[in-house]
């Protein structure tokens, strides 16, 4: 077999000088050349080039220039009615890089046979033996009706989910159809810009006729909750959450006919506002090189979550930075990861209660998978600037696994310790033992029964809470869990010298377009009642159904009655709509 090195150069050029987006192609595989062990392929000289008759009066440019040209990958739904010109004969040079590709023949030294190189191939990987009993044959279909409708459908009958829109979409848009635009180097070439500004979020109005233990209350409140995403990379982006008709934990409402209006842009005590990025891949792109490391950053107001809520959820005014997915297979440990944080105003502690102003938090936090189950481990010191007795440690442990396929089951525990002066002024000296459990039924997504158990020794404490989201006990059932829009009535949910149990089955319907929970919950008082939320036993039932009426609607109705010793009956029902766009 012979070839001819001139057609072949001639061909070539031809074929690859038309279309841009062929030299993209090459240009990617020339940033991988420098990993993979690829055959050499030669560029031609300008010489060459010259005699051939396919040079210009224009320089030579690589396929690496053509990628932010503005006729690229032209499309008259992306660019308008009229897209842009051509690139007016271009010349590019599409040999100067390694590729995976058939090396060119040399007519000079092997006019008569072809070269046989080894295939390219990763330096780090081995090629396998090939043996034919490693693959089987093809499957038989002759026992299934041919239906070619069907088979069409598989390319004509596609149609668009519906989905909803954020309410402002400037720059790139949240959902498009066709190729990416080109992006931007301002923050150097391996962190590439691509400038988008989102404004979401949704509308909720509620009412409800609460019987509280301080009188009856008949409430239509409404809330605004925005989000303003600012996108500068796909890892750095500004934002802010914003709540005008909130502030603290009043809500414009109507309650018992007369009006409280509520309207503050913003509140610092209740929105956040915080930079958040890769610190890797900042310093990557500043340095022309790919990221060494990942890095997770954020500072501003900040919200921070831990261990599904219950040890922490609050927004603060401080910094935070990960060290995520990391392995350690000496302690069986597949993949983990360490958050550090530090906060220093805005925290929400019962610790210092209602005084935002007053604490301090720094800690750490870690997420550990090992041996079929997972840990969550956090501490945190709180620093009480105005009353120093106050200072404590608090410490959050937890351990989540499936047993026999059949439960899956979260141990969790919350230790305060440190706090001094005398016993009765101690605001976080205490302890919570919590156990939750799913029962793994036959549709483990539809029918789900649990059974949580707790038990409150003293007054323990999260590490930090925003009173919107109620006591330790918030996550451990729905007859714990206040809506903070309406007042709506729950059991004691500070797990003061109490212990109790939570249960009931959450339904979902088989294409998960609707949900019921109904709950039973307990708890019974123990040790000294000074100080102590809850006067005596309790009992509750309630229950809650949500269906939603499209895919940016939905309602939501509650209902609860609770049995208190020592004190009145409370019993609420609410029903709410709510719209997220």
């Amino acid at each position: 077999m012979t070839c001819n090195l001139s057609n072949a150069k001639l061909l070539l050029l031809s074929l690859i000088g038309m279309s841009c987006s062929v030299c993209a192609v090459v240009a990617s595989a020339e940033e991988g050349a420098s990993l993979f062990a690829a055959p050499q392929v030669h560029a031609p000289t300008v010489s060459n080039q010259v005699q051939s008759g396919l040079a210009s009066e224009q320089p030579l440019r690589t396929a690496w220039d053509c990628r932010t040209e503005t006729g690229f990958q032209p499309s008259v739904l992306r660019f308008g009615v009229i897209p842009p010109p051509p690139i007016p004969n271009p010349v590019v040079d599409c040999y100067s890089c390694d590729t995976f590709a058939p090396p060119l023949c040399n007519d000079a030294e092997h006019d008569a046979h072809v070269l046989h190189h080894p295939p390219a191939t990763d330096c780090r990987s081995n090629l396998s033996i090939y043996y034919q009993s490693d693959f089987s044959g093809d499957p038989i279909y002759d026992h299934i009706p041919w239906d070619s409708c069907v088979e069409m459908n598989v390319y004509g009958g596609k149609h668009l989910v519906p989905t909803q829109h954020p309410l402002l979409e400037l720059g790139f848009p949240f959902y498009r159809n066709g190729p990416v635009p080109p992006y931007q180097e301002l923050f150097g070439p391996t962190n590439l810009v691509l400038q988008k500004l989102y404004v979401y979020g949704d509308y909720r109005v509620a009412y409800a006729q609460n019987n509280l233990v301080g009188g009856d209350h008949s409430v239509l409140a409404h809330r605004l909750n925005l989000e303003f995403d600012y996108w500068l990379t796909a890892t750095e982006r500004f934002h802010m959450f914003s709540g005008p008709f909130q502030e603290g934990n009043s809500f414009m409402r109507i309650d018992n006919g007369d009006f409280v209006e509520v309207l503050d842009f913003f509140d610092a005590n209740t929105d956040t506002a915080f930079f958040e990025g890769d610190l890797g891949q900042i310093i990557g792109g500043f340095t022309s090189s790919y990221s060494a490391f990942d890095m997770p950053i954020t500072a501003g107001i900040i919200p921070l979550l831990f261990q599904n809520g219950i040890w922490m959820q609050d927004a603060m005014v401080g910094v935070a930075a990960t060290i995520p997915a990391r392995n350690n297979p000496a302690l069986d440990w597949s993949n983990y990861d360490v958050t550090m944080f530090a906060a220093f105003d805005k925290v929400s502690t019962g610790a210092a209660p209602g005084d935002e102003d007053a604490a301090q938090l720094f800690g750490a936090t870690t997420f550990i998978e090992s041996r079929g189950g997972y840990f969550e481990l956090g501490y945190a010191y709180v620093n009480d600037r105005k009353d120093s007795d106050r200072n404590y440690n608090n410490l959050g442990i937890s351990y989540t696994r499936r047993y026999l396929n059949r439960v899956s089951n979260s141990m969790r525990v919350i230790v305060n310790a440190g706090q001094n002066g005398p016993q009765s002024a101690r605001t976080a000296d205490g302890v919570l033992l919590l156990a939750e459990n799913t029962l793994i039924s036959r549709m483990p997504y539809n029918l789900m029964p649990y059974c949580n158990f707790f038990a409150g020794f003293d007054r323990p404490q999260p590490a930090a809470r925003a009173a919107a989201f109620g006591g330790v006990l918030f996550n451990t059932g729905i007859l714990f869990q206040s809506d903070a829009l309406t007042g709506y009535p729950t059991l004691d949910a500070t797990a003061n010298n109490t212990f109790g149990v939570a249960t009931g089955v959450d339904l979902l319907g088989p294409n998960y377009d609707q949900q019921l929970i109904v709950e039973v919950a307990a708890l019974q008082v123990m040790g000294s009642d000074v100080g102590r939320a809850a006067p005596g036993d309790q009992l509750g039932v309630g229950f809650r159904y949500q269906v939603p009426i499209t895919n940016a609607h939905l309602l939501r109705f509650d209902a609860m009655h609770g049995w208190l010793d020592n004190s009145e009956d409370i019993n609420g029902a609410r029903a709410e709509f709510r719209w997220k766009f």
